[in-house]
């Protein structure tokens, strides 16, 4: 066990643990800080990623009828208006470029649901919103989006264009990293916490991989999911805040071929911004990120597990290149795939954010924020890093971790915004109804499916987000406080 008693450790090296890592040590310079993390980074959602800096393009259907709903997408919003500024001061400090690139296409597919058409007017209305400014084109037509040449089946029947932007995930961590040894103050461990040990006077410990012990006044989790096994011995953390589960997202970096190209008659163009569909089925909606040397991302996949897998389904890149070759561009089948990524996004028990100090005084959260964290890193570090030292700060309380779960809109809603949910997201995969395409009838049959499983657990007015009915209907939710 080292004798050093940090004042904080941050476990966790992803985008939020590494940005805060930054920005304490800049703050703090006569304190203690550690890091702790695999240099691989294996697991960590901001690696997989491509990455997207997403906060118009992910808006849902009537958010602004929700005031949780309306605050995580004000931690969006604000961290955008800092972005600018703040991959400048990374390029700066690191000495290394960044690519980033502002404007994404969003296409509103003839393949897509009526929901996704709703979805589409409700984005338009919200981009007039004054109290949201931001730069944006409305009613472009899909056929002068360079880049776009779908199949006659998968057109695109309208677009527009958000100030959301694509940054380079891999080029941004790595430039983060050689920031943070800069600091003489920091300790970076390559390593992994395997236990965390809450002590009544105030200096926790900290187990490694490695059998080492850390002893810290703070102990900040930001490691996504995997902050539950620290935790799973402390009955006092795991019964008042929600619990985390996997979100598995998988991507595809790919290099463009134009040999395939040379002896057909289409030379198909290459896009010069992102180009994405809408959320669907409460995926982060297919995308198609450009870099330099004719290098882009394709992603991505979605599901929740309890467990985290060591590789990438089969089914979700077969899924995404398919999807995408017939939805964007045949180009993308006849790239070539120079990596498959697959990561976790962290999600809560309620897919709102865990961020603050929990009722344990020296125990917080850095977690829970899906597949925004990349998005609202700007923001909520620095936020935090007020709280952390001042005990102020903007951050909603509503999101703070030891707290009763936060319900989705109300049962009656969320049943309905399930019925959405996986009609699209079925649709997106090839469903087809039989029949005559009796939709009632099917939509029915969902809401009966999604009935059940609120009757099982006796919940009279609790909305439950339609990513989580899976775990609900299979018992995977252990901690179901305050729902009735």
């Amino acid at each position: 066990m080292t004798k050093k008693i940090y004042d904080f450790c941050i476990i966790g090296n992803g985008i939020l643990g590494s940005t805060l890592a930054w920005k304490l040590s800049e703050k703090l310079k006569n304190n203690n800080i550690a890091i702790i993390g695999p240099k691989n980074k294996f697991g960590s959602a901001s690696v997989a990623s491509g990455a997207m800096i997403n906060v118009f393009a992910e808006i849902e259907d009537g958010f602004q009828d929700y005031k949780p709903l309306v605050k995580r997408f004000e931690l969006g919003y604000r961290a955008l208006k800092l972005w600018k500024s703040h991959h400048k001061e990374i390029q700066d400090k690191s000495g290394k470029k960044i690519q980033i690139k502002w404007g994404t296409h969003i296409l509103n597919s003839s393949n897509g649901t009526q929901s996704e058409d709703s979805t589409f007017l409700y984005l338009q209305k919200i981009l007039k919103n004054k109290n949201y400014k931001s730069k944006y084109e409305l009613n472009i037509d899909p056929k002068n989006i360079e880049g776009v040449k779908t199949q006659h089946r998968e057109r695109p029947i309208r677009s527009l264009k958000v100030e959301d932007g694509i940054v380079h995930s891999g080029e941004l961590l790595n430039a983060i990293d050689i920031i943070l040894n800069k600091f003489n103050q920091l300790d970076i461990f390559d390593n992994e916490a395997i236990k965390i040990l809450v002590d009544k006077k105030n200096i926790h410990k900290i187990y490694l991989k490695d059998k080492s012990v850390l002893s810290s006044k703070n102990i900040i989790l930001a490691n996504g999911a995997y902050a539950q096994n620290l935790i799973k011995d402390n009955k006092d953390l795991t019964q008042n805040i929600p619990e985390l589960f996997y979100g598995g997202g998988a991507g595809i970096d790919l290099i463009f071929n134009n040999y395939s190209n040379k002896f057909r008659k289409a030379n198909f163009a290459e896009p010069k911004n992102a180009i994405r569909t809408l959320d669907r089925g409460n995926a982060c909606g297919l995308h198609w990120l450009p870099f330099r040397g004719g290098e882009y991302y394709l992603g991505a996949s979605s599901a929740i597990f309890t467990i985290p897998e060591s590789n990438v389904r089969a089914a979700s890149i077969s899924y995404l290149l398919g999807d995408a070759s017939k939805q964007f561009s045949p180009i993308i089948g006849r790239s070539n795939i120079k990596e498959i990524k697959f990561g976790f996004r962290p999600v809560s028990a309620d897919i709102f954010p865990l961020i603050g100090e929990t009722h344990i005084k020296g125990i917080w959260y850095l977690n829970g924020t899906k597949r925004d964290g990349l998005t609202m890193s700007p923001y909520i570090i620095n936020e935090l890093v007020k709280l952390l030292i001042n005990g102020k700060s903007m951050l909603p309380k509503i999101f703070y971790p030891s707290r009763k779960l936060i319900s989705y809109y109300n049962k009656e809603k969320a049943i309905i915004k399930a019925i959405r949910s996986i009609s699209s997201k079925e649709h997106t995969h090839g469903m087809t109804l039989t029949d005559g395409g009796n939709y009632e009838e099917y939509y029915d049959r969902l809401k009966d499916e999604f009935l059940k499983v609120y009757q099982k657990h006796n919940i009279k007015s609790f909305g439950i987000h339609p990513e989580l009915l899976p775990l609900y209907k299979n018992n995977l939710i252990k901690s179901k406080r305050s729902i009735k």
